[in-house]
């Protein structure tokens, strides 16, 4: 129902490919490129992203979902195949991934079936990705336009005694992938590179340097992360040089992390139109 008009190879942190999808409008005009970058868990064809992707497209927009080289899935499959990558994900590694999707969609290597315009280049991302997503674009100013859906905003999601047990026992926190019934391992590596380098990986400090346009959306039951997540980002963002007046905070009532959404999904909840218009009409407002 929402295939790709193309598709994409990267290469990724140590050597690793970053495989992307990508949704072409159907005019002939250079159109903008939108980055759609999943969390925690997910991939480029994940519950909504082949909606958004398409339905981007629809509105004029080169939709590229791509899945990071550690995200531990590789193909076509939604069953989580490299659990090895998946251990030696650090945010240094998702960092450097989407840098290498910014550059190529900068020059216009992502598709010889359309001329892009790469000069208006938007992050869209979920939860982990939009933290990711925040980070990139307070230091690359190629990126023009940021969206953030649910957004994180600290990157190490456990308390240390949460994973340090974990780690004393076995070298990597174990958690349940509730969807596939895996167990996946988050590596040493993981944690610390966090504790090496706070600075680079500060989601907050991030968003108060900022000076894109900025939507965030997030729901307020959101039941994974937290509401207030999306008021610090806010707060943070009011520190920047224009004041916050780049941020914006679309709250949508009665809804959870996903928006409604499943994998794979089966029907299109009325938050998730919600969510992409307004998107679009963003996108279209300051692109």
């Amino acid at each position: 129902m929402y295939t790709p008009d193309d598709t994409f190879i990267l290469r990724g942190a140590d050597g690793e490919e970053i495989p992307g999808d990508l949704y072409l409008p159907a005019h002939e005009g250079h159109a903008p490129v939108v980055i759609l970058v999943h969390g925690f868990k997910g991939f480029k064809h994940w519950g909504f992203f082949p909606f958004l992707g398409r339905t981007l497209a629809d509105a004029g927009f080169a939709a590229a979902s791509i899945s990071l080289s550690h995200c531990g899935l590789t193909g076509s499959t939604d069953v989580f195949n490299r659990l090895d990558l998946f251990e030696r994900d650090t945010w240094g590694k998702r960092l450097h991934d989407l840098q290498q999707a910014v550059t190529a969609s900068a020059l216009g290597l992502l598709t010889n079936k359309r001329d892009l315009d790469g000069s208006r280049l938007a992050l869209v991302g979920h939860s982990a990705g939009g933290g990711l997503c925040v980070l990139e674009a307070a230091k690359d100013r190629r990126v023009k336009a940021l969206v953030t859906l649910a957004g994180i905003s600290r990157p190490n999601r456990w308390s240390p005694d949460e994973y340090e047990p974990h780690l004393r026992a076995s070298g990597a926190m174990t958690i349940l992938n509730g969807r596939t019934g895996q167990e996946m391992r988050v590596g040493t590596q993981f944690f610390e590179e966090i504790a090496a380098h706070p600075q680079a990986f500060d989601i907050l400090a991030a968003a108060r340097s900022l000076t894109q346009p900025w939507l965030l959306v997030h729901g307020v039951d959101d039941e994974s992360v937290p509401f207030d997540e999306a008021r610090e980002l806010l707060e943070a963002a009011g520190g920047n040089a224009v004041g916050g007046e780049n941020a914006r905070l679309l709250s949508i009532d009665n809804t959870g992390h996903a928006f409604g959404a499943q994998h794979p999904l089966k029907r299109r909840p009325p938050e998730l139109v919600q969510i992409s218009e307004a998107i679009i009409a963003h996108l279209r407002r300051v692109l």
